[in-house]
């Protein structure tokens, strides 16, 4: 994947550059992944080789396009639930309902991004890495930002999507992919994964019982 836009540190601050750009800076890096510029005319694909390339993109492409991207298409080095996290990532997972709220929430350009999208009162979440790492994600983030007149809930239920580690069923490792669900999920909650080399995760909030 090649980048629209060079990105460096220097002293804690992360500076793009690109010929059709003034001088840009970001001491939180989620804040870059986060934009739309729109400096660039709409690129043509998204080839998204590995976790490097999905890194790359969300970084230094993404923020840089007008809408709409295309749809992107994944290389081996990519695992699908890295995939589907970056659907996330770019609001092409839900193809008739637009998000209310896209929300990067940590990130590291040359690591990993962690971000939000909510519908409604449902919120899906994605974070997808180079390395194999492990992630914490954690909720009540979100939950403390909601706004004031938004409704509260004290139980959610939660689909994870996420990356078979070595403790699942052979036949959960040769799918590529984990499906599971947990029930009786607190706002406060703080759900910590495994994440592959190229990895990555969805998880999706599911409102159950109002706070009253």
């Amino acid at each position: 994947m090649e980048p629209l836009a060079k990105l460096e540190w220097h002293e804690g601050v992360l500076k793009a550059s690109s010929p059709n750009l003034p001088p840009l800076a970001w001491t939180r890096p989620a804040d870059l992944a986060e934009a739309r510029l729109e400096i660039e005319p709409p690129v043509a694909s998204l080839a998204l080789e590995d976790g490097k390339d999905l890194l790359t993109a969300a970084f230094a492409v993404v923020p840089f396009v007008r809408e709409p991207l295309p749809k992107p298409s994944f290389g081996p080095g990519v695992t699908p639930a890295a995939s589907e996290a970056f659907l996330v990532f770019t609001g092409q997972n839900a193809s008739s309902q637009r998000a209310d709220a896209f929300r990067v929430m940590r990130g590291e350009p040359e690591d990993f991004v962690v971000c939000a999208r909510r519908y409604k009162d449902v919120w899906k979440a994605a974070a997808f890495a180079v390395e194999p790492t492990a992630l914490t994600f954690r909720f009540e983030d979100l939950y403390l930002q909601l706004p004031k007149t938004a409704p509260r809930y004290e139980d959610y239920i939660v689909e994870v999507v996420r990356d078979p580690n070595s403790k699942d069923t052979p036949e959960a490792q040769a799918a590529g992919m984990v499906r599971e669900t947990i029930t009786g999920v607190p706002p406060d909650a703080r759900i910590r994964l495994e994440l592959q080399r190229g990895g990555g995760f969805t998880l999706t909030f599911w409102p159950v019982a109002a706070v009253h």
